[in-house]
């Protein structure tokens, strides 16, 4: 469902025509202000449907379309109208950075089998939607970061957590275990490599595989620690246990490839962010405390 007019709509899509040409040099020369102060945390807490909605009401101005996540609880999800989670309050950083107001602010819902298409036929102008920075995503989109670094993980049923789990409380031996993981999640290379005789069950969205792990169809599911414990925490903490795995991924904030002078401006800036840290915003500062318990 569009969650404006189609008035507001079509006055959007002529907002953004014009400045589609200086736009993404703009995106870039911003990006390296904006990573001056946001800082690499490590860890943090589906329809059918692509929800889309700006922060506060119609679009006004130019716009900048920004693809996030709709069912990743605590990370980037949709709820009571609205986006909420950790990547939405990176990405309207970041957009006012770069000179946005929050009226000009597009939230688009992508998925990890759709974004990069997205961000390559120009529906997005960027994507924060817990993206990994691996060597195959790195080959198709440009990334700034990484601004979360988390590890890999498992979230099971509570009366399945010995089975998955070795000594040390870490993911031991998954045997053929089916485990659940949605369809363009990197992460889960990073899980194969782990466990190659783990049967693999692609799913669309982390809903789908949250009812899979809950009927019985699947015992497991593959993703990064922030992801698993927000999907945790929505689906009732006493019911699933999450149990971190060897690995870590870092998310970026992607773009579409060719504009990678950002990456040196970014570099340079990323060395201030301890000593700019006291200056970052509160809900960000906040969710940085919070974070360690992802780890």
């Amino acid at each position: 469902m569009h969650h404006w007019s189609s008035f507001a709509s079509r006055s959007m899509l002529r907002a953004r025509r014009p400045m589609r040409r200086g736009f993404r040099s703009r995106l870039m020369a911003g990006f390296a202000a904006a990573f001056g102060v946001i800082l690499p945390l490590s860890g943090l807490a589906g329809c059918g449907q692509i929800q889309v909605t700006t922060v506060s009401g119609a679009p006004e101005g130019p716009t900048i379309a920004i693809g996030v996540a709709a069912d990743e609880p605590s990370v980037g999800a949709w709820h009571d109208g609205t986006y909420q989670g950790f990547d939405i309050t990176i990405a309207k950083y970041v957009a006012a950075k770069l000179g946005y107001a929050n009226k000009q602010i597009v939230f688009k819902q992508v998925r990890p089998e759709n974004r990069r298409s997205m961000l390559d036929n120009g529906q997005v102008d960027m994507v924060v939607a817990s993206w990994p920075i691996t060597d195959e995503s790195s080959a198709i989109v440009d990334f700034a970061g990484p601004y979360l670094t988390t590890s890999v993980g498992l979230l099971v049923r509570s009366d399945e957590r010995g089975r998955f789990t070795n000594d040390a409380g870490s993911v031991g031996d998954v045997g053929d275990g089916t485990v659940c993981a949605v369809k363009g999640d990197e992460t889960v290379g990073i899980f194969r490599g782990n466990h190659p005789q783990a049967r693999i069950q692609e799913r669309s969205s982390y809903a789908q595989c949250v009812t899979a792990v809950q009927v019985g169809v699947a015992d497991a599911i593959a993703s990064d620690m922030a992801v698993l414990s927000g999907l945790q925490a929505a689906n009732g903490p006493q019911y699933m246990d999450v149990i971190a795995d060897k690995g870590e991924v870092g998310y970026g904030i992607a773009v579409s490839q060719g504009t990678s002078n950002w990456r040196r401006k970014s570099r340079k800036h990323w060395k201030t962010w301890l000593r700019m840290a006291a200056g970052r915003p509160p809900r960000i500062r906040s969710q940085a405390k919070q974070s360690s318990r992802f780890r």
